[in-house]
């Protein structure tokens, strides 16, 4: 049987996918999506929601710029309903000296870039969230940053994509990639195979075993986020938190989502098979913060290993991983201490996902190699959320127009090999 033909097969069905087969749909090119569960149900469905260009890497800005007129754009089109974006604000308070100089350098980028950032005093944080309780020496504040329902968004641009066209085949792993065509990409999958004319691997920490196809080494290690979910109070606030300690974004009916503050590390590192492939690019980093990394082999390190026995098991999604209780207690204890009318409030449920993080925390987008019709987005260290419109739209340009519209150099593949390895207070 021969092959099934697209123009371009994208490999993940997370946001970032999504968005660039939305994109792609409507300038009427054929695009075929692969993901090998369902919808938004890995990292997509997990992230805090936050969709901010405050407390940005300088290289992510202009995607944060364009990708919030994109989810505007999205809300208008779509509902609040459909997206649940809410642009009321995010608030970074600052608790000690050394907060204060990474709230004033965000400040100095964001103003760089011309947004309506602010830095408030200590009587501008308490008129922003009277409720807030702390000695805070002050804040970083922009007004029209966002916040979104994650999952109900992705499941929104997908089914904007298929209406605009595209093919999304769900529960569709993509087993092998053949290059013996360097020119037209072969598809080995559950349900057939595809020949595309442009591939882009978009499947998160699925990535580095599909690049691998085309002799691609992505530094990329999997960390484990916990969230918590409160039960529902009275509403006071629409304004989103990253503290400290704690970060809170509020819901549409008083429920608030927790993650962990700015301070520190707050995500669990698992080692894994691979990450013995790219341990080198990760030692500055393990360095540095080795007093809040707790490394250990867990349930991801025996899977994949009992994965690399068949090739079929290894490109299926890893076991539903299991939060961190003690990490979102710590956090729902911080979210009470902050607003001690809530002081009994309680968890409804908790959860956690899986971020590709890369050694500098912000993503790889880019074209490893010219003569092959490869696209890599991958390694959004927890930040593909909020950037992935804009996103699947300079990748759009770059294969239709053989260049993005927005400068994307600081995300080659390349700086790695090549010691270029950015720095940024920002960027987590």
């Amino acid at each position: 049987m021969s092959a099934i033909q697209t123009d371009v097969a994208i490999v993940g069905g997370g946001i970032v996918g999504c968005s660039t087969a939305l994109a792609l749909a409507r300038k009427g090119i054929a695009v075929t999506v692969f993901e090998r569960g369902k919808i938004a149900s890995e990292q997509s469905s997990r992230a805090w929601g936050f969709i901010r260009r405050q407390g940005r890497h300088e290289a992510e800005l202009p995607l944060a710029v364009e990708a919030q007129e994109l989810w505007t754009d999205l809300t208008s089109k779509f509902g609040t309903e459909a997206t649940q974006f809410t642009r009321s604000g995010i608030l970074v308070p600052a608790e000690t000296a050394a907060d204060e100089e990474r709230i004033c350098s965000g400040h100095d980028i964001a103003r760089s870039f011309g947004l309506s950032t602010q830095l408030l005093d200590a009587t501008g944080v308490r008129k922003a969230i009277p409720e807030l309780a702390g000695q805070w020496r002050g804040g970083l504040f922009t007004a029209d940053d966002a916040h979104a329902d994650p999952a109900l968004s992705t499941r929104t641009i997908a089914a904007a994509a298929r209406d605009a066209g595209a093919t999304i085949l769900e529960d569709t792993p993509v087993v092998r990639i053949d290059w013996d065509r360097p020119d037209t990409p072969l598809l080995w999958t559950s349900k057939g195979d595809f020949e595309a004319k442009t591939l882009v691997l978009a499947n998160g920490i699925g990535a580095p075993l599909m690049a691998a196809s085309a002799g691609l080494r992505l530094p990329i290690q999997i960390v484990k986020s916990s969230v918590g979910k409160t039960v529902k109070a009275s509403p006071f606030t629409r304004i989103a938190v990253w503290g400290p300690r704690v970060a809170y974004r509020p819901g549409m009916d008083g429920d608030f989502v927790l993650g962990n503050g700015y301070r520190g590390m707050g995500v669990d590192y698992e080692i894994t098979v691979d990450s013995f492939r790219s341990m080198r690019h990760f030692l500055p980093a393990y360095r540095k913060n080795w007093r809040q990394l707790h490394l250990r082999i867990g349930a991801d390190f025996m899977h994949q290993l009992a994965a690399r026995l068949s090739r079929h098991k290894e490109v299926q999604a890893l076991p539903e991983p299991k939060p961190n209780m003690r990490k979102v207690v710590a956090n729902l204890s911080s979210f009470r201490q902050l607003f001690p009318h809530l002081d009994a409030i309680e968890l409804k449920n908790a959860w956690a996902g899986r971020l590709d993080l890369t050694p500098d925390a912000i993503p790889i987008i880019d074209r490893p190699k010219a003569e092959l019709p490869l696209f890599v987005a991958a390694g959004f260290s927890g930040h593909g959320f909020a950037l992935g419109p804009s996103v699947g739209k300079q990748l759009s340009e770059w294969i239709m127009q053989e260049s993005p519209s927005i400068d994307l150099s600081a995300f080659a593949l390349s700086r790695f090999r090549e010691g270029i390895v950015h720095r940024s207070q920002q960027a987590l």
